[in-house]
């Protein structure tokens, strides 16, 4: 299964955070606890005064999923499933993942309308759903170049006794695109107009005319990202010079995927409400391949 961790798109990240600890169910304690990434499973994940809004979401929770599909396919003409309801501020978060095709992680708000009580309609943050279609349409068009990618992540994070993020954590808390335990895709909808118009127009664009616009578009090859992330075994940051080590491995690295690739190296507690570590970390940047 391909998926990895991040953060959320900026509108989103402002929904997060912890609820009112007067009285600390089992839920509230798992929001403000840690847990560490091979145990982290989207435990306590939440977003502000989401506590004020989940009754009616639980009590709806089926219309919410139904609307947030439907939005999905209205809109971007892709079928998605529903992999997790967070309530968040007057509003549920819902969690989205696309296999069909082409393959995406991404986000629907679902808010009930101020006018009419009991009525609930979909949006997505600017650009997010966009970022996570071109991300899975770079992965369909050279998908051979990514099997190589994950079969050198996986080896990576073996010989160098690292860890990566859980499928189960991926489904419940990442909303960032196409993903991997061991990395994302970071793509810019805006920089890929031609791919993006013609996914829209032809769901089943072929791989070879996916290329060609790649080409169009970023005829450098430069403008996508591919930031990989690894977490340590222990709560405390390895040196510099384990991110360095990866790094001279990964410039070796022959058949990957083109791109910007960044190697991070975390911590190994996940904070619960928002499903990352505290971004302390170890790191090397703008490695180009």
């Amino acid at each position: 299964m391909k998926k990895i961790i991040l953060s959320l798109s900026a509108t989103l990240f402002l929904l997060s955070g912890c609820f009112n600890m007067n009285e600390q169910t089992a839920e509230e304690k798992a929001q403000k606890g840690t847990t560490p990434v091979q145990d982290y499973v989207g435990q306590g994940f939440s977003f502000v005064d989401g506590n004020k809004s989940a009754e009616r979401v639980k009590q709806n929770e089926e219309e919410i999923k139904q609307k947030a599909i439907e939005y999905v396919k209205t809109k971007y003409k892709t079928n998605v499933k529903v992999n997790n309801v967070v309530p968040a501020r007057n509003a549920a978060v819902v969690m989205v993942e696309c296999e069909e095709l082409i393959q995406f992680h991404t986000s629907v708000i679902v808010g009930e309308s101020i006018n009419k009580k009991g009525e609930w309609s979909a949006r997505s943050s600017d650009g997010e759903v966009e970022k996570a279609i071109v991300g899975g349409l770079y992965a369909k068009a050279y998908e051979a170049e990514f099997r190589n990618l994950d079969i050198f992540a996986e080896k990576l994070a073996k010989e160098s006794d690292l860890l990566g993020m859980r499928d189960e954590a991926i489904e419940k808390t990442a909303a960032v695109g196409y993903t991997s335990n061991h990395y994302f895709i970071a793509a810019p909808s805006l920089s890929f107009p031609s791919v993006y118009q013609a996914y829209l127009e032809n769901q089943k664009i072929t791989t070879n005319e996916l290329k060609l616009l790649f080409a169009k578009d970023d005829p450098e090859g430069n403008i996508l990202s591919i930031p990989m992330q690894f977490y340590s075994r222990e709560d405390k940051l390895p040196g510099q010079k384990v991110a360095d080590e990866l790094v001279e491995r990964l410039k070796k690295e022959k058949g990957l995927p083109k791109g910007k690739y960044r190697i991070m190296v975390y911590k190994n507690l996940i904070i619960n409400r928002v499903g990352l570590t505290d971004g302390k970390k170890v790191d090397v940047d703008n490695i180009i391949k």
